[in-house]
C-alpha cells in the first residue's frame, strides 16, 4: 500500500522555488511512498512572486544579468536560459539587446523564474514528488482533531489536510486606514503598469517613500510620458546609492570563518571596524573609486547634487558596495553573535540608512531621475510623514515599503494566525520562528512541530532577507528542517553554493 505525505505550501514566489528545489534535491526516494506538496498561489503565476512579476519594463534588477541565478551552484543561468530558450522571452522583449552587464527588467527574469518552477516540477516527479499548483488564497490554519496534522482552509472553501505546511507567503502591503482610503490613493505602486495608467498625465503626484518600490513607479510615470509635477517625499532623508562597475568579491574580515575565529560577541562598532578593515583590503588589491564614506550617512538635502554626484561614483568601481553584497554569506553569524541591544538598535535606528547603502539601483534609472529634476518635473521632500490631507496633489502612492509588523498586514491567514495564538509577531518585523529550523513558534513561545515559514515573513528574525542568494539559501535550510521533521531524522548539513554570488534585492 502506498504511504502518501502531504504537504502545503502557502506562496508561489521566489522562496517557494528555493523550497521546492531544495527539498527535490535532499529528498531521499522510500518505496511504496510518494509526497504530494500544493503549493497555494492566489495570483496564479508561479516562480515570480510580488519581486518579478509582469509588470513595466522600466522595473529594473538590480544586479547585471551575468551575476544573477536562481539556482544554486551555477552561476551566469540567467545568462544561460537567455541564451539557450529566445523563443520563451525575445517575442515579448523584442527591442531589448542584453548582454551580461545589462540590468534587465525584472519581469524578464521573472520569465526565467517560472520556466525554473515547472523544471523543478518535473524534477521532483523523478523522485516520486508531485507538485500541484493551486490558484486559491489561504485564509486559515488550524490543527486537526488528533493535533498530528493541520487542516488549510482557503476562501473558496476548499480544506486540505496537511502533515506539513510551509508559510513563504512573501511581502504583504499595510491596511490602510480610512484617511488613505479617500480620494485618488493607491496603497501600493503595483503592478506600476496598472497605477501609471489610472493617473491622469497632468496630475500632480505625491509618491510617499524613496526606496526601490518608489524609484520603480517614478520612473514607470516619466517612461508613460507623465507630464504632471511628481515629487518623492522620504522620512528619513535617505536615497539608495547607484550601482558602481564593480565585479564580484569575497571578503576576508567581514566574512563568516574570521568573525568565528576572532570574536566572541560582536557590535555594531565591530561591525563598523571589520567594514573599514576590509575597504582597506580590497583599496589594496583593486581598483577602487575614490569617495568617502560615513555611517550614518547625511541625509539628502540637495537632490541633483546627489543624484550627480551617484552617477559620477558610478562610472567607477565602488568596492564598499561589493564587500556589503560579499557581506551576506556572514549575516547567519552577525545575527546569532551581535548584543540583542544593538540588534534592537539596528532595526529601530539604523535600517532605513542602511538599506539605502545596500539595495542600489542601476545608472539608467538613476539619470531618468536626473533628468526628471532637472527639467523641474520631480522634486524631493525629506521629513516626517505627512497626512494625505496636507498632500497638495492629484494622486498620491503609498511607496513605503511592505508591512514589516505583520499585525498590520494585508493578509487574512496572518491575522487568523495572530487572533488564534498560533503564531506572534517578531519585535523587529515578520513572524518569531525557531532561526535553526524555521519552526514557526506560537503564543506561548512554543515551536509547532511542522509549520515552518521562510522569506519576508521571517525578516525580524535575521538582518537581511531580501537578496535572491539568501532567499535560496534560508530555503534550502528550511526544506532540510522540515525534511528531519517528516522523517523524524538528523537534519543532514550542507555548505552554502553561494559563496561567490550575488543576488537581486526582492521589493
Amino acid at each position: 500500500m502506498m504511504k502518501r505525505i502531504t504537504l502545503t505550501l502557502v506562496g508561489g514566489g521566489a522562496s517557494s522555488l528555493a523550497f521546492l528545489d531544495a527539498f527535490t534535491r535532499h529528498w531521499n526516494v522510500v518505496q511504496n511512498q510518494d509526497v504530494v506538496i500544493f503549493v497555494m498561489e492566489k495570483k496564479s503565476v508561479w516562480g515570480v512572486g510580488n519581486a518579478y512579476a509582469e509588470d513595466s519594463h522600466s522595473n529594473l534588477l538590480n544586479t547585471q544579468a551575468g551575476l544573477i541565478s536562481g539556482i544554486p551552484g551555477q552561476p551566469g543561468d540567467f545568462m544561460h536560459w537567455l541564451k539557450a530558450h529566445p523563443l520563451k522571452w525575445q517575442p515579448d522583449f523584442p527591442e531589448l539587446n542584453i548582454d551580461a552587464s545589462t540590468y534587465a527588467p525584472r519581469a524578464l527574469f521573472g520569465r526565467y523564474m517560472q520556466d525554473r518552477f515547472f523544471r523543478v516540477i518535473r524534477q521532483a516527479a523523478e523522485k516520486n514528488i508531485f507538485i500541484v499548483t493551486v490558484a486559491a488564497s489561504v485564509t486559515s490554519i488550524c490543527a486537526d482533531d488528533d493535533s498530528t496534522r493541520y487542516i488549510v482552509s482557503t476562501e473558496c472553501g476548499h480544506q486540505l489536510p496537511s502533515d506539513a505546511v510551509i508559510l513563504a507567503c512573501g511581502t504583504h502591503t499595510k491596511v490602510m486606514d480610512s484617511a488613505q482610503q479617500q480620494g485618488k490613493i493607491f496603497s501600493s505602486p503595483y503592478p506600476v503598469r496598472s497605477v501609471t495608467r489610472a493617473i491622469n498625465e497632468h496630475d500632480n503626484v505625491v509618491v510617499f517613500g524613496a526606496r526601490l518600490s518608489a524609484i520603480d513607479i517614478v520612473v514607470g510615470l516619466i517612461e508613460r510620458g507623465h507630464k504632471g509635477k511628481i515629487q518623492l517625499r522620504s522620512r528619513g532623508g535617505f536615497f539608495p546609492s547607484v550601482r558602481g562597475t564593480q565585479g564580484t568579491y569575497r571578503n576576508q574580515f567581514l566574512s563568516p570563518g574570521y568573525i568565528e575565529q576572532n570574536f566572541e560577541t560582536l557590535s555594531l562598532a565591530h561591525l563598523a571596524q571589520l567594514f573599514h578593515l576590509e575597504l582597506s583590503h580590497y583599496r589594496k588589491n583593486y581598483e577602487d573609486t575614490p569617495e568617502s564614506l560615513q555611517f550614518p550617512t547625511p541625509p539628502v538635502t540637495d537632490f541633483r547634487h546627489y543624484l550627480r554626484k551617484e552617477i559620477a561614483l558610478a562610472d567607477g568601481p565602488r568596492g564598499w558596495q561589493a564587500i556589503l553584497y560579499s557581506a551576506n554569506t556572514a549575516l547567519d553569524i552577525i545575527r546569532r553573535k551581535l548584543a540583542e541591544e544593538d540588534k534592537r538598535r539596528f532595526f529601530a535606528e539604523s535600517w532605513s540608512n542602511a538599506m539605502a547603502l545596500r539595495v542600489s539601483i542601476p545608472k539608467e534609472n538613476a539619470e531618468k531621475l536626473l533628468a526628471a529634476v532637472e527639467s523641474g518635473q520631480l522634486s524631493y521632500q525629506t521629513g516626517p510623514d505627512s497626512k494625505v490631507a496636507d498632500s497638495p496633489a492629484d494622486v498620491v502612492v503609498y511607496a513605503t515599503g511592505n508591512a514589516r509588523d505583520l499585525t498590520q498586514a494585508d493578509s487574512p491567514l496572518l491575522h487568523h494566525m495572530f487572533a488564534s495564538g498560533l503564531a506572534v509577531s517578531h519585535p523587529h518585523g515578520g513572524l518569531q520562528i525557531l532561526n535553526e529550523t524555521y519552526q514557526v513558534l506560537d503564543h506561548r513561545g512554543f515551536a509547532h512541530p511542522k509549520i515552518f515559514a521562510l522569506g519576508e515573513i521571517t525578516n525580524g528574525n535575521f538582518l537581511f532577507t531580501s537578496a535572491l542568494d539568501l532567499i535560496v539559501e534560508h530555503g534550502s535550510r528550511c526544506a532540510i528542517s522540515v525534511i528531519a521533521a517528516l522523517t523524524q531524522s538528523e537534519p543532514p548539513t550542507e555548505d552554502s553554493p553561494w559563496e561567490h554570488e550575488v543576488g537581486n534585492e526582492v521589493r
